[in-house]
């Protein structure tokens, strides 16, 4: 009896040894499940902070009809961002009215495109964006 007794303690200890272990090993789980979400949530954070700034202007820039920050994801397309942040129209990347301004062919009008102070050589739909990038859409002649 004594021996029987003596087992089932021992049994009774073991189990509530592993039952403390595995305890431990889901404190350690739920710990790391933790970490991993703050930096996540860092990371979405992160890239929420994205800013650009875009400015319509006319005639060489002398007038400036809007400026406006615009929330973007790093490597977004400029005209994506374009259609989701103000009324535009385009044909083949190219735009040729933003917030009802047209660029009118038959004056020898277009938006003239630069960023980060420089003429771009392609259409809205082949820039890249990245943070901070000043984006500035012009209404000139080409003349």
């Amino acid at each position: 009896m004594k021996s029987l007794l003596l087992k089932l303690v021992v049994v009774l200890s073991l189990l509530t040894l592993l039952v403390a272990c595995g305890n431990e090993d889901s404190t350690n789980n739920a710990q790391q499940n933790q970490e991993n979400n703050n930096t996540t949530s860092e990371t979405n954070e992160q890239q929420e902070e994205s800013v650009i700034t875009v400015t319509l202007t006319k005639d060489k820039e002398s007038e400036t009809i809007e400026e406006k920050e615009v929330v973007i994801e790093e490597g977004d397309i400029l005209l994506d961002v374009m259609k989701e942040n103000f009324d535009i129209q385009e044909e083949g990347g190219f735009i040729s009215a933003i917030e009802g301004i047209v660029a009118d062919e038959a004056e020898s009008m277009f938006w003239a495109l630069s960023v980060n102070g420089e003429m771009s050589m392609v259409g809205a739909a082949e820039v890249e964006l990245a943070d901070g990038d000043t984006v500035n859409f012009d209404l000139q002649s080409w003349e």
